[in-house]
């Protein structure tokens, strides 16, 4: 796991080294074991990367990794690379380093573009290939890893996070993204609050610059909604845990110790027993906002997964310091301001995994994506919506809306918003049409598409890495995808009202002998579920914290930035439910940080463990 940057294109506008190295510099938190910057003016090209050092440690590996076939950097894991190393020996290479870095690059010289079809990890690769001259960016098919692009006239910059871009090309608000933030909690395409863009999951971009013009290739590699609609049996719960197992075993490769991250939700304790069992002797580690453990139901839980499989077990507290500032190193981070309250506990638990001294961290998400947990999901299962997807679309869009704070946009602003909405209401019923026998697949693989790779996996991806954490994401594997893919919706969630687990009601039933019995019944949501963070004492700081972005005079460049699209009188005077307060903060704070003092936050206050 690394942070990566480029900068591509014609040579006379090549940026001078100081801010191309301040552009590498930006992304020092991601990697901080190495950190490298290749320039080369007569290409218009340069690399930078920093490191995490994860598989072979050796400064051998250090990036940008250069052969005489191509110059790479890489951010992420390929999973398969022994088995992808093992045929490419077979067929004559020779390989200088233990890496999966090599084995993208040998791989390439061999097999030329198809190799990027052939890798199974979470990956966002930018590869230069010399005697072409053409530079390929690749990202993994869920958009695990980030890769940002800002593509002006006959110049590409990329990187992993969009400040270190801000060092080389001029970032703006984008007002439709921001219509679509305050109206979803995310971004509804791959684009970006600060006017650049996200490569699409699971495509290839080759660009190519002649001199006298450039170019631009795009191709498939392979997209998750290519997983539905084929088909065939479902797995019994025995391959299905088989395969859940076999994703978490290729998970664990590392040439450092790995942590799991455990809630005492389903999805983590399925992780940690199954790495539990292939590794004994893990640390786990849950994080807390009770001021008394003994009566947190996340702590009950994880204790006894953690005991069931005697992984060592620490929990991690959040010290009831200054909520403001926790805040503003999210909203640093996390730079797209999601309303995802989680991205807070997940950068306390990320700080407790680097001090507990791990770089890798197994954790759980995506199985609600796959295996049906949401309940939003059933209107999918009602007939007179599954028969309609355009009315499935309305009924989802209520169910996820920001209404009142999107009401708070200027009226050209609330114009550009519905016509956006219409938009992608009409991509939804498309989507729908591409997979008429699978209502239920088509509404999941549109939200793999949009709500988990926004809402969750970016969330992910910086909360860990603003601590130099890799998260891996077991649950997110193609295989794991094909299995989840195949299961009849049944099987998947049930009607809300019934006895037994009513969702993700497969995996349940795959893992139910391993776990304890109170974790295998418990549901995601509702009294016993898991605790919300509006009811706990976190709630009451982001409220303050909220009121202060509407008042703070140090924040107000950043409030007239926003101005032109969003009316700050009705955010004052609106009755914004909890989380709209909080993603009004969050989009003041990361506005101000990324474009008006882009200046790096205080150091995380740290955690506490009992």
């Amino acid at each position: 796991m690394c942070g990566i940057f480029g900068w591509f294109g014609d040579p006379a506008r090549l940026p001078s080294e100081p801010r191309l190295q301040a552009a590498v510099d930006a992304l020092a938190h991601r990697g901080p074991d190495a950190r490298r910057l290749l320039v080369r003016p007569d290409l218009g090209l340069a690399l930078g990367h920093v490191r995490l050092s994860i598989l072979d440690v050796d400064a051998r590996s250090d990036q940008p990794f250069v052969t005489g076939h191509c110059t790479l950097v890489y951010n992420g894991e390929v999973l398969n690379f022994r088995e992808l190393r093992a045929e490419l020996e077979r067929m004559g290479a020779t390989f200088h380093t233990s890496s999966d870095t090599e084995v993208v690059a040998v791989g390439h010289e061999r097999w030329g573009d198809a190799v990027f079809g052939r890798l199974r990890g979470m990956f966002a690769i930018a590869l230069y290939e010399h005697a072409t001259r053409r530079l390929h960016l690749v990202r993994d098919e869920f958009g695990i890893k980030p890769l940002l692009l800002h593509e002006r006239g006959d110049a590409l910059a990329f990187a992993s996070e969009a400040k270190a871009i801000a060092e080389v090309a001029p970032l703006a608000v984008d007002g439709a993204v921001l219509g679509d933030l305050l109206s979803w909690g995310f971004p509804m395409e791959d684009a970006s609050l600060y006017g650049v863009r996200f490569l699409p999951p699971g495509v290839r971009w080759t660009f190519a610059w002649h001199g006298a013009g450039w170019r631009r290739e795009e191709a498939v590699v392979w997209r998750t909604r290519m997983a539905f609609g084929h088909g065939g049996p479902a797995p019994d719960a025995a391959a299905l845990r088989g395969v859940v197992e076999s994703s978490v075993a290729d998970h664990l490769v590392a040439d450092v110790p790995v942590a799991l991250a455990l809630s005492g939700g389903l999805d983590s304790s399925i992780v940690a027993v199954a790495a539990g069992r292939r590794s004994p002797g893990l640390r786990a580690l849950t994080f807390s906002l009770a001021s008394d453990l003994t009566a947190d139901p996340e702590v009950e839980h994880a204790t006894a997964v953690a005991r069931a499989e005697s992984l060592r077990h620490d929990v991690a507290q959040l010290p009831r310091a200054d909520v403001g500032g926790w805040l503003r190193h999210v909203a640093f981070h996390l730079e797209e301001p999601i309303a995802n309250p989680n991205a807070l506990p997940g950068a306390a638990l990320a700080a407790a995994v680097r001090a507990a001294g791990h770089k890798v961290v197994l954790v759980g998400e995506g199985a609600d994506e796959l295996f049906g947990g949401y309940p939003w999901y059933r209107l999918a299962l009602a007939p007179e919506l599954a028969a309609d997807p355009g009315l499935l679309f309305d009924r989802y869009r209520q169910r996820r809306a920001q209404a009142t704070l999107a009401s708070c946009l200027r009226p050209d602003a609330r114009r550009q918003a519905d016509e956006r909405t219409a938009a992608q209401r009409a991509a939804f019923v498309a989507w729908c049409r591409e997979l008429p026998g699978d209502r239920l697949g088509a509404f999941q693989s549109f939200d793999l598409a949009n709500q988990l790779q926004y809402s969750q996996l970016l969330r992910v991806d910086r909360m860990f890495m603003a601590h130099g954490v890799e998260a891996r994401v077991p649950i997110l594997y193609r295989p794991v995808l094909a299995a989840s893919a195949a299961l009849p919706p049944e099987q998947k969630l049930l009607p809300a009202e019934g006895p037994g687990r009513r969702e993700k009601v497969a995996l349940g039933a795959a893992f139910a002998a391993l776990l304890p019995p109170s974790v295998a019944a418990r549901p995601k949501f509702g009294a016993t579920g898991t605790v919300d963070l509006w009811s706990t004492w976190l709630a009451g700081g982001l409220m303050t914290t909220s009121d202060r972005s509407l008042r703070d005079e140090r924040l107000r460049p950043a409030r007239d930035l926003l101005a032109p699209w969003l009316d700050w009188d009705r955010v004052a005077a609106a009755r914004l439910t909890p989380k709209e307060r909080f993603t009004v903060a969050l989009l003041v704070e990361a506005v101000d940080c990324l474009l008006v003092t882009r200046g790096r936050p205080a150091p995380w206050p740290g955690t506490a463990r009992p």
